[in-house]
């Protein structure tokens, strides 16, 4: 667990210091629209890409071998980053760095699906959100300091390799502690075409939303992406009715628990991350306050996560959905309260109100995401664990890829139309943010109300 923990602490710690150190980025690589929303959403994509076919390895080779090569990838590649000299050089890093993270994190879940179940799962999930938490309370902090110290130029490159000795002694205590691995199973399988065909599919998916495609190129894109998904199905079954073990297990997509908790985890979880990335950038040039101010300003959300994620499962074990969908109400109110915070408050009131706001987010945070992801987990057939946490992870980190580059996508967009107009653009980027909420609570009630039936 102590490994586990720390591997969370390492890889969330990249995520978390990244939102900072965008405009210092922008400013010195001089990056477009584009290059920031390829900078967001390049390492949720292959993190996504990355987890399914890592956690079916793990079921099948063990996950010591494999979350000690992720891990290291992922250290590589902030190095990479951090000495970038173009803006696409930090796309390519932060791309290997997804890679190196959906490894590692496939294998940290299937370890704690694999070892624990009940109530003991749920508090090895909340550690693992605690020490999430940790990072994104530690990293911005210490980030800010960085970017202070380093200035435009070199501040941000500090800040990329920020992770990199936390890496190093992770890899460490997972060489020392891990148990090792075994041999394969007899005759094992990988279901190699199924894996390259949902990687096309999401691929071309995702294209049209990172890119600026025209219109005839997009509708080809997502076309060939249904077909790919269409010719994917009818792979899996051909190749369960073969007696291989496919990737998308058809009990898997069967439990309804399993479905709905995904839902809840992918509305809930591309939100956040949108949300928190354009109240930096507001922070940061609409306010135009130090970026170690601005990690300041929203630290509460990251200590409160921390601390809830610590205790939400007593709570949860004791009213269920019920305060999963409180949590979500919560953070409705959260975004309506920002967006009234930059559009209506004078600007010597807003950093305290949007400080308060961040603390009732990190509450909500830590009664969502690990209550949340047990509770999903609990419908995975026994023997599959990496695959079912490697598909709820999936579909987090898809949606987080989306709504990355759309959400501070709009927001620059209507700040190009209408300079220095940060309300009307903040306003625009959280409304989409609200609308994933709605989607994520709709799911959290069906749920409920399936659990009650």
């Amino acid at each position: 667990m102590l490994v586990c923990a720390a591997a969370g602490f390492t890889t969330l710690l990249d995520s978390a210091v990244l939102g900072i150190g965008l405009p210092a980025i922008r400013s010195s690589l001089d990056a477009g629209t584009a290059d920031v929303q390829w900078i967001l959403a390049s390492y949720s994509l292959t993190f996504g890409l990355a987890l399914v076919p890592a956690g079916r390895m793990g079921d099948l080779i063990g996950r010591r071998r494999l979350f000690l090569a992720g891990l290291s990838l992922f250290a590589v590649m902030g190095l990479v980053g951090a000495l970038a000299a173009e803006p696409w050089t930090v796309v390519a890093a932060r791309l290997g760095q997804g890679v190196g993270a959906g490894v590692v994190s496939s294998q940290v879940l299937g370890i704690i699906s694999d070892r624990y179940s009940g109530p003991r799962r749920v508090k090895a999930l909340a550690a693992y959100g605690t020490a999430g938490g940790l990072a994104g309370f530690i990293g911005p902090i210490v980030g800010g300091v960085l970017l202070g110290v380093g200035g435009p130029d070199w501040g941000w490159r500090l800040l990329l390799v920020l992770n990199v000795p936390f890496a190093v002694v992770t890899v460490a205590l997972g060489a020392l502690f891990l148990r090792r691995d075994s041999r394969s199973r007899s005759g094992a399988t990988v279901d190699v075409v199924g894996l390259g065909l949902i990687a096309a599919a999401t691929t071309l998916l995702l294209l049209p939303m990172v890119s600026h495609f025209g219109a005839t190129r997009a509708v080809l894109s997502v076309s060939v992406s249904i077909l790919a998904l269409g010719c994917f199905r009818w792979w899996e079954r051909r190749y369960a009715s073969r007696g291989g073990t496919p990737v998308l297990l058809p009990a898997l997509m069967r439990a309804r628990g399993y479905t709905l908790g995904t839902a809840v985890a992918l509305f809930w979880f591309g939100a956040l991350l949108a949300m928190n990335a354009v109240m930096s950038l507001y922070l940061i040039e609409g306010l135009g306050i130090a970026p170690l101010h601005a990690a300041l300003v929203m630290s509460g959300s990251s200590v409160m996560m921390a601390v809830t994620s610590a205790v939400g499962w007593r709570v949860v074990a004791r009213f269920g959905r019920a305060a999963v969908v409180g949590a979500i109400v919560a953070e409705l109110f959260v975004v309506a309260g920002y967006v009234l915070a930059v559009t209506v408050l004078p600007r010597t009131s807003v950093l305290a109100v949007v400080a308060a706001l961040a603390v009732l987010s990190g509450v909500a945070s830590g009664f969502v995401d690990a209550p949340n992801r047990a509770m999903t987990l609990e419908h995975a057939p026994a023997g599959v664990s990496g695959v079912a946490v490697g598909f709820l992870q999936l579909s987090q980190r898809l949606s987080a890829t989306v709504s990355l580059a759309a959400v501070p996508g709009l927001y620059l967009g209507v700040l190009s139309a209408d300079a220095g107009n940060y309300g009307r653009a903040m306003a625009a980027g959280l409304a989409v943010c609200a609308g994933m909420l709605l989607s994520s609570l709709a799911c959290a009630v069906r749920d409920g109300r399936r659990r009650r039936e």
